[in-house]
């Protein structure tokens, strides 16, 4: 392994709590990442100072520092440019359930008392910021070596069972390195995988979100990535959990000669085949794409609708876990439409139209999702209306034709003028005419030509 310097903002912020009489050190992904050669994603310090301790310290020495969970001894301190959170040596106590926060914190002064709270032994890894010893108190150097997520007690049910979101956590770190879950790990996540059910659908989210977006968290290509944390999660059961409707489709059996995998396998394989580049939108809509399916074959034996029937439950489950109103519009949209055109025989017209309603960037969406649909089926489809509809779009923004009405080269008061209008949907029906119009004949998008074709029109 080879191993990639601590950033230097660091020293300063080191020396300062030498100067109070303690050692500060980097912990968890700082450490871990740049022996692995990676890039430090995470910027987590700890040391022995309580968190009132850390604040006073920082105003005298006229560095920013924000309280983040003082109660849980979490600070956050700004160095130049780069912010760092600091957390005090502890040991948690939960309460039943799983909760995700402890209910009693108790400070520390010691690296391996704060060591054995923490998840997993690659997680664990201390390095003191002034010497530069590594510390290792729960054997994370070797697990590092052998590519193993294991638990930090020797009894890992109880790091799963006072946290849940740790099962998650566990997928999540098998997709981002590509590792594998130890044996015991693996067999407690998946006995208190049941726990998520106690944790907020915020939480839920930002795991799911990691795990969408394994392949892309280091900057480097990692095929496979994404389906290897989706599936470690169903194999835990956690999907069961979080998305019960998505695994309603395990088992479920579709056209051999169109698809390898049932439903669920087949959703989870397009996530991992959706284009980094459509961003976490994208991969949530792969996912979630063919979610009607179980219920289309519920009502009528036939996966018939199954697009328009899996909208609604899309964005029930994304609402459930708080994501952002333009993504859950987003992604429902793309299940909506992900059937459409599927034979590739849309005249270019119908296509240049449906794009319009679409918008561009929508379109381009849509595109990518067909393409995800067809690699993970798991059988060799095609991929030509895709590529067709790429190719449409592609001419239609090389002849410079409008997406939307605020694109036409006249508006609403425009046409009210000229054709003697009140404000009305009748203004709104030309504006949509024109707007269709100048998707096939983009040329014609200049005033004078389209208040002519606007007064023709009536």
């Amino acid at each position: 392994m080879q191993e990639q310097p601590i950033p230097t903002e660091l020293t300063t912020l080191a020396r300062l709590f030498q100067k109070a009489g303690f050692s500060l050190y980097g912990v968890g992904g700082m450490v871990r990442n740049p022996l692995l050669g990676l890039p430090i994603s995470d910027m987590d310090i700890a040391s022995g100072l309580r968190p009132e301790a850390v604040l006073a310290l920082c105003k005298e020495n006229g560095l920013a520092c924000v309280p983040k969970g003082i109660a849980f001894g979490m600070v956050e301190v700004h160095v130049g440019s780069l912010a760092f959170e600091h957390t005090t040596f502890r040991a948690d106590t939960y309460g039943p359930g799983g909760g995700h926060r402890p209910t009693a914190v108790h400070f520390s002064d010691t690296v391996e008392a704060d060591a054995f709270r923490r998840d997993f032994t690659v997680n664990a890894l201390y390095r003191d910021l002034t010497s530069g010893e590594l510390i290792d108190p729960t054997g994370g150097l070797a697990d590092l070596e052998a590519k193993l997520l294991r638990a930090t007690s020797p009894d890992p049910a109880l790091i799963m069972r006072d946290d849940a979101l740790r099962v998650m956590r566990l997928a999540r770190f098998a997709a981002e390195l590509g590792f594998e879950a130890e044996q015991g790990t693996f067999q407690a996540a998946q006995a208190h995988a049941g726990g998520l059910k106690d944790i907020s659908g915020e939480r839920i989210r930002d795991e799911l979100s990691k795990i969408l977006l394994a392949d892309v968290k280091y900057g480097i290509a990692s095929p496979g990535a994404v389906y290897k944390g989706l599936a470690l999660l169903d194999a835990l059961g956690a999907l069961d959990v979080i998305l019960p409707e998505l695994t309603k489709g395990r088992g479920v059996a579709q056209r051999q000669q169109y698809h390898a995998y049932d439903v669920l396998g087949h959703c989870l394989h397009a996530a991992d085949a959706a284009e980094a580049s459509g961003g976490l939108s994208l991969r949530l809509a792969a996912l979630l794409h063919d979610v009607g399916k179980p219920v289309a074959m519920a009502k009528s034996g036939r996966m018939y609708d199954h697009d328009k029937l899996g909208a609604p439950i899309a964005r029930e489950i994304l609402t459930r876990l708080r994501y952002p109103a333009t993504v859950i519009s987003e992604v429902s949209a793309l299940v909506a439409g992900h059937m459409y055109d599927l034979d590739g025989k849309a005249k270019e017209s119908t296509l240049r139209r449906k794009f319009v309603d679409w918008g561009y960037e929508r379109s381009r969406a849509m595109a990518a999702l067909r393409r995800a649909d067809v690699i993970g089926s798991g059988k060799e489809g095609s991929l030509a209306t895709a590529a067709r509809w790429d190719a449409v779009l592609d001419a239609m923004r090389a002849e410079g034709a409008p997406f939307t009405e605020g694109e036409l080269a006249v508006t609403g008061e425009m046409l009210m003028a000229e054709l003697g209008l009140e404000p009305g949907p009748a203004v709104g029906r030309i504006k949509r005419a024109l707007l269709y119009h100048c998707a096939m004949r983009p040329r014609d998008n200049e005033r004078a030509r389209l208040l002519r074709l606007a007064r023709d029109a009536r």
